[in-house]
């Protein structure tokens, strides 16, 4: 009996080293696949990756994205048809794509807005218009309230932001777990998770099709890397938490806002979330764009870009008489 479970627990500490050798070797080929494209600036103990593009002194569009992702999700659709008349920004949240996070209160959404805001402080001046993506949209909605002197308008596209029943998914839970979550992510994501990605996407885009190499376009194998799968199960953990505390603000934000969702939406509810915000934010449109699933930016980009040239109709002063 001592020697199968020496055995056995020699077989275990072999497989660990061979595991957190490929989490090494799968972080080394993504980053070298997916590199930095911009700058990098200091926000809240966080070095942030910053990408830019347009003629500086333009009118500023500020890209959030939402949960396992990076800046290539909203930049990929919205930069080139924007950046000929803006200066378009978007970066990495905390812990995601090639930004660091800070060491403590990453997971909150005050925390997650004074990163937007020192963003936005340090790549121009005056207002921009905020356009996020699912949980990016609650870090917009409180970057809003926050720091409105630095916000002129809002389009928020298939946004999670409000308070919602149940549990979090099992895999985010126990990857927002001490030890244990690093150990899951440490050594079983890297290995575990890419091959299970094509049917984790198609979910995202539900019931319209993924589109030809979007993984690739969006970078989505950054997300499998131990500390940036770690970084957004935090966050989605803490969502319920963090919602409930600014939702009862929402009635006060005066902001010119458009929500842009689907009928049906596997991530994240459209009744609970866009439809209840609608009816909270006194500036808002609603905007339905049929069968997008959580992906309207990728799959009705028109509809999108419609979207930001009325907020930015209604975020402009009157004419005077």
């Amino acid at each position: 009996m001592i020697l199968w479970l020496a055995a056995i627990a020699v077989a275990l500490v072999v497989a660990a080293f061979a595991l957190a050798a490929h989490a090494r070797a799968y972080t080394r080929k993504v980053e070298a696949q997916f590199p930095p494209t911009g700058r990098f600036v200091d926000a809240e103990g966080a070095r942030l990756h910053v990408r830019e593009a347009g003629l500086p002194g333009s009118p500023r569009m500020l890209l959030i994205h939402g949960a396992s992702s990076n800046l290539l999700e909203l930049w990929g659709p919205l930069a080139d048809e924007f950046s000929p008349l803006h200066r378009v920004i978007a970066y990495d949240r905390p812990g995601m794509g090639h930004s660091t996070r800070m060491k403590r209160d990453a997971h909150t959404l005050k925390v997650q807005a004074r990163c937007a805001a020192r963003v936005l402080e340090q790549s121009g001046e005056g207002k921009a218009l905020i356009v996020a993506h699912s949980l990016g949209s609650a870090v917009a909605l409180r970057l809003a309230l926050d720091h409105p002197h630095l916000v002129s308008g809002l389009v928020l596209i298939a946004p999670a932001a409000c308070p919602y029943p149940g549990k979090n998914a099992w895999w985010a839970r126990l990857s927002a777990t001490p030890v244990l979550g690093d150990i899951f992510c440490g050594l079983l994501i890297p290995w575990l998770a890419p091959p299970m990605s094509p049917a984790s996407v198609a979910n995202n885009f539900w019931p319209a099709p993924t589109p030809v190499n979007y993984l690739n376009e969006a970078g989505v194998p950054l997300i499998f890397r131990p500390r940036a799968f770690r970084a957004s199960a935090l966050d989605v953990v803490a969502t319920n938490r963090e919602f409930a505390a600014q939702q009862p603000r929402y009635g006060d934000l005066l902001t010119p806002a458009i929500i842009i969702t689907a009928e049906k939406d596997r991530i994240v509810s459209p009744k609970r979330h866009a439809r209840a915000l609608a009816s909270q934010l006194p500036a808002a449109e609603l905007v339905i764009a049929p069968d997008t699933g959580h992906m309207p930016h990728r799959l009705r980009t028109d509809l999108v870009v419609a979207a930001i040239r009325r907020v930015n109709e209604m975020a402009a002063p009157a004419p005077q008489s």
